[in-house]
């Protein structure tokens, strides 16, 4: 014995009330009937006027079930009649239709950036990350999304795929011209001089003070002094030159510092320019730097040094994330309170963020409006015809009933109305 089928609850519901509308024809079928057999043997205006009502009511309520079942197929089968199985033949068209209709009403750019401005997503954030729970929230939502990143990225296969990768790329890669590029856009305009004046700033602060003096003389006296001996200068003498060697180096760096033009530092630019132009046309120095970067890359320590370094990484990641007190959960809620309070503190950031989103979206809609119409049109086109018209009948047919129910009842309602005025003319033309 075969299972029963299971019947939607649309299914059920439809098929109620078209039972509702059927029993309300017959109602008023059997009504004519009786009317007329009565008002055939007692002839009195009261079934003259039940007689009326139940004609109109019958004619509203067949008319109103052809018009309803019209849309979905021929009534009674009868292909013969005109417009009628309307949404099965006109699919297609129903199709570009509806696609005209939400691309024109509800992509239009205009409505999209109105209501994006009404939906203020900037306010709406800074109000939804403020609020403890709400950050609280954003905490556990990375740790329940970690486990599955970790294991993505702890996998064997994406570390070989990677690396292969990896290698791949690097060996293709003209690491000389490259650096050369990099070279050249840090340099340019003198843009390196910045990191320069910080570097020469702590060199020089380091060689200045008393106690890095003595420390390095310390150091280079005894190298000294077993040169300056064979001229007879004692070790203490040394020490003081050895002493003064270092201040002077200070004073110098100290001296290149404070002058961008210093001729040492003019130099430099010379020797970074000349280094920047040797690594795009000099073949030795280019064959050099590929020779250090495939040696680099054959290294089998590297892989082992950068997978170790993963592994420990990835293990704190694990361990932190197993804790009921998890750190990067802490931080990331406290990330989103702050992100929160200073969104809804800061106006013009929001107005920022909302001019953002409204210029990227605004281009957006108006690329891809038209890809989703074709793609409604095309979806609606593969729909097999049989199936589309059932699921409309069960969305819609339900209501449509109403109309049935309507037709009959406001049929009855002008049959009555029309059999006075008929009766009313009657007696006023004795």
């Amino acid at each position: 014995m075969l299972p029963p089928v299971a019947v939607s609850p649309r299914a059920v519901a439809l098929a109620r009330r078209k039972r509702v509308a059927v029993a309300m024809l017959a109602a008023a079928a059997v009504l004519f009937v009786a009317a007329t057999w009565m008002e055939v043997r007692h002839p009195h205006w009261a079934f003259g006027l039940l007689v009326a009502m139940a004609e109109a009511a019958m004619i509203g309520g067949l008319a109103d079930w052809f018009a309803v079942v019209a849309l979905f197929r021929h009534p009674l089968g009868q292909r013969w009649i005109p417009h009628t199985a309307i949404i099965p033949n006109r699919k297609d068209a129903l199709g570009r239709a509806l696609a005209d209709f939400i691309c024109n009403h509800f992509l239009e750019p205009g409505e999209v950036m109105r209501k994006l401005d009404e939906f203020d997503p900037a306010s709406r954030l800074a109000v939804a990350l403020s609020r403890p729970e709400n950050a609280a929230r954003v905490g556990r939502l990375v740790v329940d999304l970690s486990p599955h990143l970790l294991a993505l990225l702890d996998s064997e296969r994406l570390h070989a795929f990677l690396e292969r990768l990896t290698r791949e790329q690097l060996r293709r890669m003209d690491v000389a011209a490259l650096a050369g590029q990099v070279l050249e856009v840090m340099t340019h305009q003198r843009r390196h001089q910045a990191l320069l004046d910080s570097v020469l700033r702590d060199i020089a602060g380091v060689l200045t003070d008393p106690g890095t003096q003595e420390t390095v003389a310390a150091r280079i006296a005894p190298q000294l002094w077993s040169v300056l001996r064979l001229t007879g200068l004692d070790e203490p003498v040394a020490r003081r030159l050895a002493e003064r060697v270092v201040a002077g180096v200070g004073d110098l760096v100290d001296e290149m510092a404070s002058e961008p033009d210093h001729e040492l530092r003019l130099r430099f630019d010379h020797y970074a320019a000349d280094f920047v132009a040797r690594l795009r046309s000099d073949p030795a120095l280019q064959r050099k730097v590929g020779e250090m970067r495939d040696r680099l890359l054959d290294d089998p320590a590297l892989p082992r040094y950068v997978r170790g370094l993963w592994d420990d990484v990835l293990a704190w990641l694990r361990q932190d994330l197993l804790r009921e007190d998890s750190e990067i959960a802490a931080r990331a809620g406290r990330v989103a309170m702050v992100l929160g309070e200073r969104l809804s503190a800061d106006t013009s950031m929001r107005d920022w963020l909302n001019g953002w989103l409204r210029a990227t979206v605004e281009p957006m809609v108006d690329r891809y409006r038209g890809s989703i119409r074709d793609f409604i049109v095309e979806r609606v086109g593969r729909w097999d015809t049989r199936e589309l018209v059932d699921e409309l009948e069960l969305s819609v047919g339900s209501d449509l009933q109403y109309i049935r129910y309507n037709g009959t009842a406001i049929g009855a309602l002008i049959g009555g109305v029309l059999f006075g005025i008929v009766q009313l003319i009657a007696w006023l033309g004795r």
